[in-house]
């Protein structure tokens, strides 16, 4: 029984493995399968070619790390993949979560996706399906979190995401909140923050490096004429971990010592993805990252 045992679970994983490689669209590399699956270099080896002996040939694709990625193009995988129940009431939750947020038309997207993935599963009937996924959302919900809400032009968001893969410019009027006047800008997107405020990363010609624009001070915003070349070394994601929340300043060493009170609860908070945890002699805790915006972080710890 327990050689059984350990040969389901390797074909359960054989399978986890087939729906990542054929899901993701950069694929897979040996590193991450090795990673995700907690396997040796060998038995990652091993799983890649049962994947391609089960499913089909998989194909190399290009990831921007100089390293092999696989992916798997088959229909072999429509009737072995199944939807639970949990899986939709996760889904639910996201959906929860980003109307709270005021990001109304990514959580219509959402909601389409779990729609899709519903008229997908087979294992029981839909009246049987939508019974457990009610049961599992009344044990479940959100808290509200204080802060801004302010909902986001679909519009808006649709021109800017189409000019970020087209690479072409967007000219609109911004509001300064501290000049109180608006001015005509025309800039280069390169990419979407989302928080308490959602914001566009873009650079002009006067500013240098990508800076923040508030989507909800922008207005009459349409797509220019001219093309731009982005800068391969921008980093979305480390733009975002330059800041503290999305107060982008030359980052700075912080140091966030707690008393012993509140030593607990600053262990399991997370202040920002970079941070160091350590726990002093004296049962305090001293938080440590590189950050801007000092001022966000002063009004943070006052809550």
């Amino acid at each position: 029984m327990a050689d059984d045992g350990i040969r389901y679970e390797r074909l359960m994983d054989i399978i986890a493995l087939a729906v990542r490689l054929q899901g993701r669209r950069e694929g897979m590399t040996l590193a991450g399968i090795e990673r995700e699956f907690s396997v040796s270099r060998r038995t990652a080896e091993r799983m890649r070619a049962a994947v391609e002996q089960a499913f089909g040939p998989l194909e190399e694709v290009e990831g921007g790390d100089r390293r092999k990625h696989w992916r798997l193009r088959s229909n072999g995988l429509r009737g072995l993949v199944s939807v639970s129940a949990e899986e939709l009431g996760a889904l639910s939750t996201a959906v929860a979560a980003l109307e709270q947020a005021g990001l109304g038309e990514r959580a219509a997207k959402l909601k389409a996706v779990a729609d899709k993935l519903r008229a997908l599963h087979r294992s029981r009937t839909p009246e049987q399906l939508e019974a457990d996924l009610e049961t599992l959302l009344r044990a479940e919900g959100l808290a509200m979190r204080p802060g801004p809400r302010q909902p986001v032009d679909t519009a808006l968001l649709s021109l800017l995401r189409d000019a970020i893969r087209a690479r072409r410019t967007v000219k609109f009027d911004y509001l300064s909140r501290q000049a109180g006047r608006k001015s005509r800008q025309t800039v280069e997107p390169y990419g979407l923050l989302y928080g308490n405020r959602p914001f566009l990363v873009a650079r002009t010609d006067w500013s240098g490096e990508p800076r923040l624009w508030r989507l909800a001070n922008i207005s009459g915003a349409k797509l220019g004429l001219d093309d731009f070349e982005r800068d391969p070394a921008f980093d979305l994601q480390a733009f975002a971990r330059r800041s503290f929340g999305t107060f982008q300043e030359e980052p700075v060493a912080v140091a966030l010592r707690f008393d012993a009170r509140a030593a607990p609860d600053a262990t399991t908070f997370c202040f920002h993805p970079d941070q160091t945890v350590d726990k002093n002699d004296d049962e305090t805790v001293t938080v440590r990252f590189e950050a801007g915006g000092l001022d966000e972080m002063c009004w943070h710890l006052v809550t």
